[in-house]
């Protein structure tokens, strides 16, 4: 077996000291004046000679794992995962590895996660939180764990947060579908219904509703649980249908049951628009190029990596100081296809 490389061989070879090697290494070579062409010599170095560092031991002379975890409820879910890309790929530009954790809604699940990642000494935590309240993140700030919480949030939390305006995109929802004549008008949401994502979207359509003086019927509110989704929307859509009891638009709460809801009346046979319409929270690609395309509100998916990324790494560069707690609200747009027609007589 070959001889593991060191610092000192890399030092020894180019006639430099350990040090100054390690100042490389470690990215402090511009902050103690070392020139770009020593840098790129000992660079040069340690790729001809196939250096690795040894992180573990790195970690316990710095403090730091140069790691840090994502935890999100479900990273098969297309918004999730093009969030963990991005902060994935920030992180890469910043010499951070990533661990990802899905919890499938099961907040229990979730506690053990986080015990697990702080376990692993991570940096820090960027998470998608199914809590009911925040007890969990005050105990992470009196350890003075770095975490960002994101697409949910709790009211008056200690913790930095990086969101979009849910209420906002229930509003401008609904009022497109109220400004094109539709008057029964159903909801497809999903638990748990705690969740300030959801609730704040409820709340979006609730009201907006009611400032229009449209009447809400239960009937057509189907609450569809987390861990049985596909079924359970087909079961409820199919009773509704089979009662003659639809709706002439349903709003789909997130991608999967905006998904799956297409999938329940295609297996119907049930048109899109003619017979009943759709409006979605949350844009996907493909919804463009189904047949209708769907309109939707779209989230800025790439702007909520990124900042809750640098909002990370702007409490782990200054762990020991008391920073001010940032929350992000980011706006949403609504993008209008085909899926919504103008129904007015």
């Amino acid at each position: 077996m070959a001889k593991k490389v060191s610092i000192v061989d890399i030092a020894n070879s180019l006639g430099v000291s350990k040090t100054l090697v390690s100042l490389v290494i470690n990215n402090k070579a511009n902050e103690y004046g070392i020139s770009n062409e020593t840098q790129k010599k000992v660079l040069d170095k340690i790729s001809e000679l196939g250096y690795r560092p040894n992180n573990l031991a790195r970690g316990f002379r710095t403090g730091k794992s140069n790691t840090i975890g994502i935890i999100v409820s479900d990273i098969s879910n297309r918004f999730y995962s093009r969030i963990v890309r991005t902060i994935e790929d920030k992180a890469w530009e910043k010499g951070y590895s990533v661990v990802i954790c899905s919890t499938n809604e099961d907040y229990n699940k979730e506690r053990e996660q986080i015990k697990f990642l702080c376990d692993k000494q991570v940096d820090g935590i960027i998470i998608s939180s199914s809590q009911k309240d925040d007890s969990q993140f005050q105990e992470l700030n009196q350890l003075k764990i770095p975490h960002v919480l994101i697409d949910r949030k709790f009211d008056n939390s200690n913790s930095c947060s990086v969101t979009i305006d849910n209420y906002k995109g229930s509003e401008l929802a609904i009022n497109h579908l109220i400004n094109h004549g539709y008057n029964r008008i159903g909801l497809i949401t999903i638990t748990p219904l705690h969740i300030s994502t959801i609730r704040d979207r409820e709340l979006g359509f609730c009201d907006t509703m009611k400032e229009h003086g449209k009447v809400i019927d239960q009937s057509w509110i189907l609450k569809i649980p987390f861990n049985n989704l596909e079924e359970s929307i087909e079961h409820k859509i199919t009773k509704l249908y089979k009662s003659n009891n639809l709706p002439e638009v349903f709003f789909t709460l997130n991608n999967n049951l905006t998904s799956n809801t297409l999938l329940t009346l295609k297996k119907l046979k049930i048109d899109v628009p003619d017979q009943i319409s759709i409006i979605g929270f949350d844009d996907l690609l493909y919804f463009n190029f189904t047949q209708p395309s769907i309109t939707a509100i779209n989230q800025p998916v790439m702007d909520i990596g990124e900042k809750s990324f640098n909002l990370l790494i702007e409490q782990i560069e200054h762990k020991n100081k008391k920073l001010p707690i940032k929350s992000y609200q980011l706006p949403v747009e609504l993008i209008v296809r085909e899926s919504t027609k103008n129904i007015k007589l």
